[in-house]
């Protein structure tokens, strides 16, 4: 278990406050090969650019395309797949940390967003869900909304920051690293439709969106950079394309 104390940790804050400012410890950095770390690069190429994108090719043959919990699900367990059992990858060092090894402030972190951000949800999108009345169908009908966005987000972590900042970082420390990674999940194949479907009308919207991205996508950046925890960036990414998608806009 967690010391909840904050024990170890620097205590200019409580440990339940260091999180709100972003006042992490820094996490020990991956102990891979080099060798592993050009298989991770790899992994997230081939998931990106070649099998990700591919989900339409089975209108050719008049098949549906899969649930996006199905597509979803399935990249992520060929993400964990591949970096485990091709790059000889520990799972611990692309941000699988077993919760008896996180710091106070993360605990304390990963509370506070689950109880803010859902009772924001409810607040927020519980009445054009049908969640007040206490519906029981309607509480169904919104956690089969709700759960492919927090798995969405969760494989987008996984692949940008468990996977690409952390090769990135290794070979070029935290600042590079960082930037690198996060222009790649701004600029690559996950957001460039942003770009490619650009119009003069729809140049300051556009542009509005990339920004936002791309400073959202520091900010998962660096928690996930000091404390090396999946969980945490995965919750939050999840719950923000819930907040998003759930009355049907494009997924980020």
């Amino acid at each position: 278990m967690a010391d909840l104390t904050g024990t170890g940790e620097k205590n200019y804050l409580p440990a339940f406050l260091r999180g709100v400012f972003l006042l992490f410890d820094q996490a020990e950095g991956p102990s891979y090969s080099a060798r592993a770390g050009i298989r991770l690069l790899v992994v997230v190429v081939v998931l990106e650019l070649v099998i990700g994108p591919r989900a339409h090719i089975l209108e050719l043959f008049d098949l549906p395309p899969p649930p996006a919990w199905l597509r979803t699900g399935t990249l992520l367990l060929e993400a964990l797949a591949a970096a485990r059992l091709w790059a000889d990858v520990r799972f611990n060092d692309i941000g699988f940390s077993s919760p008896g090894k996180w710091t106070a402030s993360e605990v304390f972190y990963f509370g506070e967003i689950v109880v803010v951000a859902s009772a924001a949800f409810i607040a927020l999108r519980g009445r054009e869900l049908g969640l007040y009345p206490g519906d029981a169908p309607a509480w169904t009908a919104a956690a089969f909304l709700v759960g492919p966005q927090l798995l969405w987000g969760f494989y987008q972590e996984l692949i940008y920051r468990g996977l690409l900042q952390t090769e990135l970082t290794r070979r070029w420390g935290g600042v590079a690293g960082v930037l690198l990674a996060n222009v790649a999940f701004t600029f690559g194949p996950l957001h460039f439709y942003h770009l490619a479907k650009m119009r003069p009308e729809t140049t300051n919207a556009t542009l509005t969106v990339i920004a936002a991205t791309f400073l959202m996508g520091l900010v998962f950046a660096f928690i996930f950079h000091r404390t090396r925890n999946i969980w945490l960036v995965g919750l939050m990414h999840g719950i923000g394309n819930a907040f998003i998608n759930a009355a049907g806009s494009p997924a980020t």
